[in-house]
């Protein structure tokens, strides 16, 4: 009998930060009997002062055990490395690589896949340094478009692209944007686990009562803090709640509530709380290539969703979701949505995230593998 199919998973995020697609598919695969190394190599971007709280962090993170029981089949990696940003970070990240894989026998003796999240310079010297037969490049946001950057990384990211037998987009921008390099880019969007989000509907507040929820990032790249401090100071009455780390420092009104991070397992528990759920997104180079790994996830709560008018959002969504413009407009849809809402309405959102869970998404990802020529 043949040995089930080793795969590891190269991730820009540390397996215990806000969960994504990284954690997700390297669960998924570990379920299917797939032995699974998850390894952490963080750091894309060029570091300032302002950084030394989180590379402390960091450094004091890699001595202590993860908190919480990894899935059966799945151990995690945590190499110490720099930023890949400088000629010395490189070529420190180059050895660590290099004695990573000489120490561990299950890296030296070669994976059957390599999924990739990271653009990294280090990335490519890990999957350069293990021998394996297939190479997935998950590329799930345009880091091309992030501000700070190292010079090299569009080369580095080129040279993936054209080594990766088959690389998945989660947006029609960026399929547009990779493809061109790309041996195959296929666009498979973020699914849900829909079991963890089902909620019981809220009876509808007063319209100077709501309670309106973002979770994910709070990263100025990103979310649009003049729109959410706007909101809450037209409304002091509503309760504004943002649920997760803290990446860009603010000085909010008194009735926004910061959560900080928390598992994924218990957003549910903010969920059930409030009557209309945010995607506040601002328009860039970026987010215009981003579909929110949260979509369905908000869409299996039944809630009511406000967002942004994101390109991907737009094209699949424009039933489920509404697409305000202007602080007064979130406000007034807000209001609106949570008077128009009807159970005929909560159940499609909720049948839209069933279709799309990640069970689905992950048998999309094994045909597509089985399809890959040789």
């Amino acid at each position: 009998m043949n040995a089930p199919a080793a795969t590891l998973v190269i991730s820009n995020i540390a397996w215990n930060f806000i969960w994504q697609r990284h954690q997700t598919m390297a669960s998924l695969f570990a379920a299917a009997g797939h032995p699974v190394t998850f390894c952490e190599l963080p750091g894309t971007r060029r570091l300032g002062w302002r950084d030394a709280p989180r590379i402390v962090a960091r450094l004091a993170a890699l001595r202590r055990p993860i908190a919480t029981p990894l899935p059966a089949g799945l151990r995690l990696l945590r190499p110490l490395v720099l930023p890949a940003t400088s000629a010395a970070g490189v070529a420190f990240n180059a050895r660590q690589m290099r004695r990573l894989v000489a120490r561990d026998s299950a890296l030296g003796a070669g994976v059957h896949l390599i999924l990739n999240y990271a653009a990294s310079r280090t990335a490519r010297q890990l999957i350069e340094a293990v021998p394996h037969q297939r190479l997935v490049y998950d590329c799930t946001d345009d880091w091309l478009a992030v501000r700070g950057i190292p010079k090299h990384l569009p080369a580095d990211e080129r040279w993936l692209l054209e080594q990766a037998e088959l690389t998945l987009v989660p947006s029609r921008v960026l399929q547009e944007r990779k493809s061109p390099q790309a041996r195959r880019c296929v666009r498979l969007p973020h699914g849900a686990f829909v079991e963890r989000f089902s909620c019981a509907p809220r009876p509808p507040p007063a319209a100077d009562q709501l309670t309106l929820l973002y979770y994910g990032h709070l990263h100025r790249q990103h979310l649009d803090f003049a729109l959410l401090e706007g909101i809450a100071r037209a409304r002091p009455g509503w309760r504004i709640m943002l649920v997760g780390p803290v990446v860009t420092r603010h000085r909010w009104p008194a009735n926004v509530t910061l959560a900080g991070q928390q598992p994924h397992e218990n957003l549910r528990s903010f969920i059930v709380g409030a009557d209309v759920l945010l995607l506040p997104y601002v328009l860039n180079d970026y987010t215009r290539a981003v579909m929110p790994a949260k979509t369905y996830e908000c869409l299996a709560t039944g809630r009511p969703i406000l967002a942004t008018a994101l390109p991907e959002l737009v094209a699949d969504f424009s039933d489920h979701l509404r697409f305000p413009a202007g602080i007064e407009s979130w406000i007034e849809t807000a209001i609106a949505v949570v008077r128009a809402d009807t159970p005929e309405r909560r159940e499609s959102r909720v049948q839209l995230a069933q279709m799309n869970s990640w069970s689905a998404r992950f048998s999309q990802l094994q045909d597509l593998l089985a399809g890959l020529p040789g």
